[in-house]
């Protein structure tokens, strides 16, 4: 079965993006000390940051389609199961007996679990993208009044 997030995708690749492969390993922990690091070893966490912070983002854009596909869901399978409860007078009547529908409850714990996963990854991307933006000050800030070589050079690059 064709998801939300795999249509998406197919759109967007069809424009030249590819989706972000899942770095290796887990995304890493600051250290204690970030100046202990060596400017490479800095500049490889750096890395490793900002693969995360891509492919964070990239899964939080899948997660957003699956809740959005599973709200319409819910809104779909609510007003089924209303229209269903015609027997009862009252509008509180048909809420309560569209809430008790077996379809709506699962359909509500899907959303729930879409809406938790987006807030989640959203989490989870912004301390990625803190991280990185932290290395990114460290790597930038000079390290000495009479260090004149440029940064690239001292990369190896």
């Amino acid at each position: 079965m064709t998801t939300a997030a795999d249509r998406l995708w197919d759109e967007l690749e069809g424009m030249g993006f590819e989706r972000e492969e899942r770095p290796d390993g887990y995304l890493p922990a600051l250290p204690h000390d970030i100046t202990a690091l060596t400017e490479q070893e800095l500049m490889v966490l750096y890395g490793k940051f900002v693969s995360w912070v891509a492919y964070a983002a990239m899964r939080l854009v899948d997660a957003r389609a699956v809740e959005k596909a599973a709200k319409q869901n819910l809104s779909h399978s609510i007003a089924t199961a209303s229209l269903n409860a015609s027997m009862e007078k009252t509008v509180a009547g048909r809420k309560a007996a569209a809430a008790a529908d077996s379809q709506v409850q699962a359909d509500e714990e899907k959303h729930v679990a879409a809406l938790s996963l987006c807030e989640a990854l959203d989490m989870v991307h912004s301390n990625a993208e803190a991280r990185a933006s932290f290395c990114s000050r460290d790597l930038s800030r000079p390290q000495n009044s009479r260090d004149t070589e440029p940064r690239a050079h001292r990369w190896g690059v």
